[in-house]
């Protein structure tokens, strides 16, 4: 079977580092950790190379000499904003604010994001009514003061 692999975090890699064969996707996720050196603590993500429904697992290099694997969870953030731990994950979405959605993943706020834009939008369109409220008061005031000044109509 034909794999690929590359590290996910820290080192963000956007393409696939290493692209070969081998008989399981473990055995393939060795040979990637053995041939680039990684060090322990460094994770990976690997992928069968097999069209649509490719199979993906992410895993950890544990120790180096030999090298050994574990199973890793999927990471994606950036290192300044590392994943919430699973216990944190449970109260942010038992108790409001960020929610999370069918699979873990957490969602962008949904109802939330959507009430904002409507108060963004109705609170800008509240600014521009009391700028020209303004500008058409300071008008008409001209107006009056210069007929009642000037006697100008």
């Amino acid at each position: 079977m034909r794999y690929a692999a590359r590290r996910t975090w820290p080192e963000k890699i956007k393409a696939w580092e290493y692209i070969s064969e081998a008989e399981d996707m473990e055995a393939f996720a060795l040979m990637f950790a053995e041939d680039k050196q990684l060090a322990a603590d460094t994770e990976f993500v690997v992928i069968e190379k097999a069209g649509a429904e490719s199979e993906i697992e992410f895993f950890k290099v544990s120790r180096t000499e030999p090298y050994a694997l574990i199973a890793a969870e999927p990471r994606v953030e950036s290192a300044s904003n590392p994943a919430p731990a699973p216990a944190q994950a449970q109260k942010t979405s038992s108790g409001g604010g960020l929610g999370f959605g069918r699979q873990g993943q957490p969602m962008d706020g949904g109802a939330e994001a959507i009430a904002g834009v409507w108060r963004a939008m109705f609170s800008n369109a509240l600014f521009f009514g009391k700028v020209g409220a303004t500008a058409m008061l300071i008008f008409v005031s001209a107006v009056f003061m210069a007929k009642w000044w000037f006697n100008a109509w």
